[in-house]
């Protein structure tokens, strides 16, 4: 999993052919300490700065080079070793980061389908020969993800999301950054920058609490590290509101489970906290 527990802002400059400096500021990153997070920011400020004079159309941040500037909440651990962080992303939202229990977010609204296939069946009763009985509405990514759920001899929680369907799977581990791992996530038709996202970040993420957007709230005024205790303050208030506003919203509504139902004992409390924290059993709206 690539995560970082320190986090700082530094300046770096780079010379252009003409004299002119150019300046950049950068995050910095760290696993050990707050100086060798303010090393790597100076560093890589640097970096981009000397790449802006030598390759101005090149990407400033090259994408997955590095951990997602997100602080840790809090963190899951068996024997040792971390089974899952949680953290907060850009827009403030928290976000479940698991090393070897698979999250699937598909994206697509397919269920749209299924309305009209009972509709089909009805005005056949109306305007046709009469229907020998209701039209059975199927909900086709409901019915993908059985059947490879199936396949697999997997066992899984399928839960709704506000854009599409989020799959869990309960029984067996999996790396992220695996051949493995993106076969199976492509099986269930997963949404491809998610799959991106795994394999770059060398872990599995699920959001927990809503977007703020679709809550009808602004996103936080300031970035994630923070450069003064005011900005600080300001997410800190931000923060507040969000949560006020966010109490009664679910992110996912859990809907079924395929296979034997069994779940490995270490991803027992890791399946507790995401249902409590998405509140997938409520029943409230999705956001």
């Amino acid at each position: 999993m690539k995560i970082a527990r320190y986090w700082t802002r530094a300046a770096g400059e780079a010379v252009d052919p003409r004299g002119g400096r150019i300046r950049v500021t950068a995050r910095g990153w760290s696993d050990e300490s707050i100086d060798a997070a303010r090393i790597c920011a100076r560093e890589t400020a640097g970096r981009v700065a000397r790449r802006i004079v030598t390759q101005p159309n090149a990407p400033r941040y090259p994408y997955g080079d590095r951990p997602l500037p997100e602080p840790i909440l809090s963190e899951f651990r068996e024997g040792g070793s971390l089974s899952a962080a949680i953290t907060r992303n850009a827009y403030g939202a928290q976000v479940m980061n698991a090393t070897q229990m698979m999250f699937v977010d598909i994206d697509r609204q397919d269920a749209a389908a299924a309305p009209q296939a009972a509709l089909k069946g009805l005005f056949s009763g109306v305007f046709g020969k009469p229907a020998a009985s209701p039209a059975k509405v199927v909900d086709p990514v409901l019915e993908a993800v059985g059947k490879v759920v199936e396949r697999q001899r997997l066992s899984a929680r399928v839960y709704r999301t506000a854009a599409g369907h989020r799959v869990l799977i309960t029984d067996r581990p999996f790396a992220a950054k695996t051949a493995e791992a993106e076969a199976l996530l492509h099986e269930f038709r997963a949404d491809p920058l998610y799959v991106r996202l795994c394999r770059l970040q060398e872990s599995f993420r699920a959001r927990l609490t809503p977007k703020p957007w679709r809550l009808g709230f602004r996103q936080p005024p300031v970035e994630f590290p923070f450069e003064t205790p005011a900005d600080q303050s300001r997410f800190q208030d931000w923060e507040r509101e969000y949560e006020s506003k966010a109490v009664g919203y679910a992110t996912c509504a859990y809907r079924t489970s395929f296979g034997t139902g069994d779940v490995l004992p270490e991803f027992d409390a890791l399946i507790r906290f995401h249902d409590e924290t998405t509140k997938a059993a409520s029943g409230l709206p999705l956001a």
